[in-house]
């Protein structure tokens, strides 16, 4: 993820129309990033309902993902993280037998880790599971309610698993990403970590600490308006990249108003690429919510010049 601030897109997960996994779509949601430009793809991430998968749901999706990019120049990072340390064990081999470029793992969220050690202590495994492969840790306080310090856990893990690369760090504490950044370096530049931000709603500030990339999930379908954002800063216009952020937001606050994720992949759908239902504990949104979504995106900035269709999904 070398260069210029790089969008990795967790994609959403393909279902038929009677929720199973829909492996056909995967050919359709990598053509548009490639198109987008996508540096990589975080599968089986939170968008993509990782944990209302099965794992040989889950070993299927990644061997698919790895087997469509494998002729691109998009990278794929597989998510293997699971409240079972065993399967998520599993997963990482897969993983790393069919080619993945780097894994990553969430903290187990049920019965949790409570302290650095204990997370650590579920990562070795997975983590020597994948062999040489960069590993990630999954950093989503919100959806594990793991709060542990990141910072405390590179300096610590880095002496026990060889293969750590860094952090996917899904959580709005500045303070820890900029520390996290700086590890081992005088400047996040030359810090020892690969940190990659996960905050949408302010990615701006991932591109001005010095991430070198983000995953998130609205650059499955407004790549374009992030990337347009982040040129802006870099050219110097920090006003034109203000005011991209902030559309940014209006966006998600949207998305939220109507449930972001059927929201979200109601917009796929509205590009042509139909990623199918949620499944339980999640619900779609009916037919009216998605005319008024498409409609209420239509006149957002976010989506300026981008034609949404209102088409019949499975």
């Amino acid at each position: 993820m070398a260069g210029t601030f790089e969008l990795i897109a967790p994609p959403h997960a393909p279902f038929h129309a009677d929720r199973s996994l829909n492996l056909s779509i995967v050919e359709q949601q990598a053509e548009h990033f490639a198109v987008t430009g996508i540096a990589g793809v975080f599968v089986s991430g939170t968008t993509g309902e990782s944990l209302s998968l099965t794992v040989p749901e889950r070993l299927d999706l990644a061997k698919r993902w790895i087997d469509v990019c494998r002729e691109t120049d998009i990278d794929v990072i597989v998510q293997v993280g699971h409240n079972c340390v065993e399967d998520a064990r599993q997963m990482a081999e897969h993983a790393q037998t069919n080619g993945a470029d780097a894994i990553a793992s969430m903290a187990p969220s049920f019965l949790k880790p409570a302290t650095v050690d204990d997370l650590i202590n579920c990562c070795i495994p997975v983590a020597q599971a994948a062999g040489d492969l960069p590993f990630y840790l999954y950093d989503i306080p919100v959806m594990t309610d793991v709060r542990l310090p990141m910072p405390e856990f590179l300096t610590k893990a880095k002496t026990q698993i060889p293969n750590l690369k860094g952090l996917k760090f899904t959580n709005p504490d500045l303070v820890q990403l900029q520390e996290c950044l700086h590890l081992g370096g005088d400047s996040a530049e030359t810090g020892e970590f690969e940190i990659l931000f996960g905050c949408d709603e302010f990615m701006l500030a991932g591109v001005m600490f010095g991430c070198p990339g983000a995953v998130g999930s609205t650059y499955n379908f407004a790549a374009s308006h992030y990337r347009a954002m982040i040129d802006s800063f870099e050219s110097g216009d920090v006003a034109a990249a203000r005011t991209g952020q902030h559309e940014a937001v209006r966006m998600i606050r949207t998305l939220q108003k109507y449930s972001f994720l059927p929201a979200a992949k109601s917009v796929m759908s509205f590009l042509g690429i139909d990623c199918g239902p949620v499944r339980a504990p999640l619900s779609n949104l009916s037919p009216a919510q998605r005319s008024l979504l498409r409609d209420e995106l239509q006149q957002l900035p976010a989506f300026a010049g981008v034609d949404l269709e209102l088409a019949e999904v499975s």
